[in-house]
Order: structure tokens, then sequence, then C-alpha cells
């Protein structure tokens, strides 16, 4: 999940087309004789933000999808803009929805359309301001601390502050995308040193490089564990990330036994299954990051 506008969510494939934000201050210009103007601060404008999406019938409903945006513009109230990994914007209205279509089949229907957003800050009242979008504990906590958060610790009390559960699941997006950025990388170089099994010499050199790759995906993936399962005491629908974490180090962990016992003589065969390992542990995460992403949208819209 990208972002969520209201109960809007926006989920990308790879990334974003374009996602342009404008501050401005507002001046007045005083005349002077004989001299140059001065200036005088009025006030702040309201943030501007703007942003370009693509849809394809590949991975979603385009019509679908316009629909909701128009239902969101014509609702004409202030939403909640809150990044996937938890930053919260501010709240916006949409001003400007513009959409135009890139492909139909022959009977019409839509296949591929772009649609570009202008979202506009909503102050409101200075005296009431809307609060930001956040979970409620249960129970008000009865002390408010400014104590770092202990992802390692079992028992950390997620429910006594809001600013904590924040963290927690910045910190869990985080680790989450580092350790699949790691093992994308990982696979990636799996499948160029297969392409050189006819050249094993020049293959076997780069087998430190995967193994490297596979301990620094053990090394992320080892920080994240301690951090779901503290959140996974207050929240249990984390706990499939947990076990697709201790999926991926088992997939990697064999990975680098079978790195540790390549030669030459048995490259060939080793290779396969090393990149066959990397790919398991890819997928491990992939469903674990669909589940991180349905917990951050859960806590920024107040669903937990």
């Amino acid at each position: 999940m990208f972002a969520l506008l209201g109960d809007v969510q926006f989920d990308l494939i790879t990334y974003f087309d374009s996602f342009e934000s404008q501050y401005s201050v507002d001046y007045a210009e005083h005349a002077l004789i004989e001299g140059k103007p001065r200036l005088q601060r009025i006030a702040d404008q309201l943030d501007e933000i703007r942003i370009q999406l693509s849809f394809h019938i590949h991975f979603c409903d385009p019509e679908q999808e316009l629909t909701k945006l128009r239902r969101a513009l014509s609702a004409h109230q202030a939403m909640a803009l809150v990044l996937g990994n938890g930053d919260y914007k501010g709240w916006f209205v949409l001003t400007e929805l513009t959409a135009t279509s890139k492909q139909t089949d022959q009977s019409g229907t839509l296949l591929a359309l772009e649609a570009n957003l202008t979202l506009r800050e909503y102050v409101g009242d200075k005296k009431n301001p809307l609060p930001p979008p956040a979970v409620q504990p249960r129970q008000p906590p009865t002390v408010a601390t400014s104590r770092p958060v202990n992802l390692a610790a079992p028992g950390i009390a997620i429910g006594n502050a809001v600013g904590q559960v924040r963290t927690v699941v910045r910190q869990v997006v985080s680790l989450a995308r580092q350790a699949q950025s790691t093992i994308r990388v990982l696979s990636d170089a799996a499948d160029l040193v297969r392409q050189l099994k006819t050249n094993p010499a020049a293959a076997i050199k780069r087998l430190p490089r995967l193994l490297d790759l596979s301990k620094q995906a053990v090394a992320t993936l080892e920080k994240l564990a301690p951090a779901v399962t503290s959140l996974s005491l207050h929240m249990p629908e984390s706990t499939p990330v947990l076990q697709a974490i201790q999926g991926a180090i088992h997939a990697l962990r064999n990975t680098q036994a079978a790195l540790a016992s390549s030669s030459i003589s048995n490259l060939a065969v080793q290779i396969d299954y090393i990149s066959g390992q990397a790919r398991a542990a890819g997928r491990e995460l992939a469903a674990a990051g669909s589940t991180i992403d349905r917990l951050a949208g859960n806590i920024i819209t107040r669903g937990l």
C-alpha cells in the first residue's frame, strides 16, 4: 500500500507516476517612492499536492477505481492523507480530478486510465482542529512517556501510546522492504550466475557476493522478527508475517549452506538449488508484505 486518502487506498505495483507537493507563502508588496518595494509576510498559503496515477486492467478495474475517486470528489469532505509507512500528511480536500482513457477494447470497456488528482490542505477551525488518524487505545494511558521503543522487548506495551504503535509499524514496514530489496538483488545475482554455468571458473568467483547478500538479508530479517513478535502480542493478525519471516530465513540458510559446499565440480547442480531457494525466500516475503500493508491500513483508518 502506497497511501490512504480517506477510505481510498492506493496500491502500487512498482512506482507511482508523479507525486508533487507545493508549499508557498503569501507576501504583500508595498511600493516606495524612488526605492524598491518592500515585502511583508501575510501568511502561509495552503499546501497543495498533485498526484498522477495509472490504472491498468491487468492490476485493477480502472472504471471502479475512477468511480472511487469521483465519489471522494463528490463527497466534498476533508480526508486524511497518510502514507503506507505511517507518515501523516494532514487533512486535504480533493479539488480536481482529471481522467484520461488511454486504452479500451472493441466494446468500449476501459482497459487503461491515467488520473491526475489535486489535493488542497484543509485547515478547518484552529480551535477545534481535526485529529490525525491513529489507533485509539482501548484504555487511556495513565502516564505518557517519551522513551524510545525497544523493539526487542517481548512485552512491549503497544497499547499504552499511539506513538509507539506508529513507531513499531514503521520499523516493521521499513525492515521488511529492506529485506525484500536485498533478496531481490540476491535472486537476480543468482540467475546471472546460472547463465555462467558453462563457464564454472567465472561463475565460482561470483559466489562470495551471493553469500554476502544472503547474510545481509538474514541479518535484516533477524531484526524484523522481534519487532513483529512484539506487534503480534497486541495484533494477532500479524502472526502470518512472523511465519513468513521464519520461512524466508530457512530458505536463506539453505542458500548459505549450498554456497558453502559449492565447487567447480558441482556448481552446475548447486546453482539451480541456490537460485530456487532465493526465489522461495522472495515468495515468503511477498506474502508478508501484503499482510504488513493491511496492518498499516488498519492503523491508519482506526480499523484496530
